[in-house]
């Protein structure tokens, strides 16, 4: 009976020194038996280091992929668990799926001293997470009772599952005081040094960066989707002004939550953070810099700076509603003093120069794509790009 799973990622071609750090980080896990939770920034990679991590020669690896699933259900993924290991899922309960899984682990746990499964993505099945199912999940590490134990008596079958967010949080109903402590251990994913993401660029697109591209690497920060994105991008100029830059810098606002987020714009706009969320930290999105914090790259700076909700102040917000209620039109010099200014003394041309300057620079203004068009001695106009 065939219980070995056979794989020929492209990720063993990497190499004994890519991710050095992060592969200790691993294995010293693994090596305490304890399962536990990979916790990233969505799109920074994992899923390679995981296909990296299949080839290595200390523990004996299960990959599961969930992006391999046909439909996100716990039947689909009993089906694709037992299928790596070898077993027939033709007209078989979940209930029967899962009896052979433990039968055919227990049979690899008489030759192996480690065995690892790693259940990439697990956080797109949250929706389909109770509470028997993240039981059973757990039940898999003990079914090598019985069997010879590796050393120092620690079990021999160690989870790893990939999220965005703590699972205690993403499936909190499902979570009982049982299995907490089993399902509340992680470990944080930052993104990848410089070095190893040449590694893995050259493993995906057959060639070496050329030195070219060194500033669109060191603008990702480490972060593989956006790397891709950057070296896509018809606005090599701007990156900002790339629809799909500025998507991925939304999705990686969106998923926080909204004392991260707060967190990230204060760091954004230079502002004193005396102490940093540890998710944020952990996952490196913000970064310690001398005394202070960092964004992990100056893209996601510059987005929050101009596209998180900005307050205009009072003046700027009453000049602004003021020429949108005129859009495309000439807004005379003498609408405005007469709109803004009730003590005419104080509206003068320097006061509305300097007015016009204030608005103009405003990140609201910026980020929505306003202009605003002088036209000498007569007045402005407000257009939208």
């Amino acid at each position: 009976m065939n219980l070995k799973p056979q794989y020929n990622f492209k990720e063993f071609e990497l190499g004994a020194d890519f991710a050095t750090d992060k592969l200790k980080d691993f294995k010293a896990m693994i090596d305490k038996s304890l399962s536990f939770t990979v916790l990233s920034m969505p799109g920074v990679g994992v899923s390679y280091f995981l296909r990296y991590l299949v080839g290595q020669k200390f523990a004996f690896f299960i990959h599961v992929d969930f992006y391999l699933l046909p439909s996100l259900t716990q039947h689909e993924f009993y089906k694709l668990l037992l299928t790596q290991l070898g077993g027939k899922t033709d007209s078989k309960s979940n209930e029967q799926m899962f009896l052979e899984i433990k039968d055919r682990l227990k049979q690899l746990c008489q030759t192996e001293s480690k065995i690892v499964i790693i259940f990439s993505r697990f956080d797109q099945l949250k929706k389909e997470s109770d509470v028997n199912f993240l039981s059973n999940l757990q039940a898999l590490t003990t079914i090598d009772r019985g069997s010879p134990r590796s050393a120092g008596g620690a079990g021999k079958i160690v989870l790893i599952f990939t999220a965005v967010k703590p699972l205690v949080e993403l499936v909190e109903e499902a979570i009982s005081k049982g299995n907490l402590p089993f399902y509340s251990k992680f470990l944080y994913f930052k993104p990848y040094s410089l070095n190893d993401l040449k590694k893995l660029f050259r493993i995906e697109e057959g060639i070496s960066p050329s030195k070219d591209l060194d500033r669109l690497f060191e603008l990702s920060g480490g972060h593989n989707q956006l790397l891709h994105i950057l070296l896509n991008s018809q606005k090599q100029q701007n990156l900002l002004l790339d629809q799909f830059v500025k998507l991925q810098m939304k999705g990686l606002i969106d998923y926080l939550d909204y004392q991260q987020r707060k967190q990230v714009q204060k760091i954004a706009l230079g502002k004193r953070v005396e102490e940093v969320d540890e998710y944020l930290l952990g996952v490196g999105m913000v970064q310690k810099k001398d005394s202070g914090y960092q964004l992990f790259t100056p893209l996601l700076t510059n987005y929050v700076k101009t596209n998180l909700p900005a307050k205009l102040p009072p003046q700027e917000a009453k000049l602004f509603k003021l020429l949108r209620n005129n859009s495309g039109q000439v807004v005379t010099k003498e609408e405005i003093f007469n709109s803004l200014w009730e003590d005419s003394d104080k509206g003068t041309d320097w006061a509305l120069d300097a007015l016009i300057y204030r608005l103009r620079n405003h990140p609201f203004m910026k980020s929505n794509g306003y202009i605003i068009e002088s036209h000498k001695k007569i007045g402005y106009s407000l257009i939208q790009a």
